[in-house]
């Protein structure tokens, strides 16, 4: 374990219940991490991004995400976790979406997210997150998910379909 996550892993491992989102943006906020720190976990996806497990508990993962230039999550949500993540390296651009009263889901906003920026979402909160970078420029992240995200609502853009989805 590296040093700088020894202080954010002994915090997990301690957790009895599910993590409050705040606690875990602020300690991302408070955390010198770079690529080096986080090497072994540092693995890119041939289609699509990659979660790439760095510790785990029951009540928390910690990833490392690789996302080659055009890699986008689905729509979705987080319900029943929380998840907080950091931006390591590159751009990320995250995208929130909101329930129309027609069922469908409708993009509400963008956000750039440069390094160093985190981003938490909960419950309810419908986003998606993508490396829009000029190509060969990859993205790395840093999340957290407590408790460990086994599935998520996913939607499609106009749709009103909504599903569930594994992770």
């Amino acid at each position: 374990m590296s040093p700088p996550l020894a202080d954010v892993v002994g915090y997990l491992e301690g957790l009895r219940g599910r993590a409050d989102l705040g606690i875990l943006a602020e300690m991302l906020e408070g955390l010198d991490i770079s690529r080096h720190d986080i090497a072994p976990a540092c693995v890119f996806g041939v289609r699509g991004y990659r979660r790439n497990t760095i510790a785990r508990g029951e009540w928390f993962e910690l990833l490392a995400l690789c996302w080659r230039s055009g890699d986008c999550t689905p729509i979705h949500d987080h319900e029943g976790s929380s998840c907080a993540f950091k931006v390591i390296e590159g751009q990320g651009t995250e995208i929130h979406y909101e329930r129309t009263a027609s069922g469908l889901v409708c993009p509400v906003g963008r956000v750039m997210l440069d390094e160093g920026t985190v981003c938490a979402a909960e419950d309810n909160d419908i986003h998606q997150v993508a490396n829009m970078q000029a190509k060969a420029t990859d993205l790395l992240t840093l999340h957290i998910y407590s408790p460990p995200i086994k599935q998520m609502g996913t939607y499609a853009f106009a749709s009103g379909e909504h599903a569930e989805a594994t992770s």
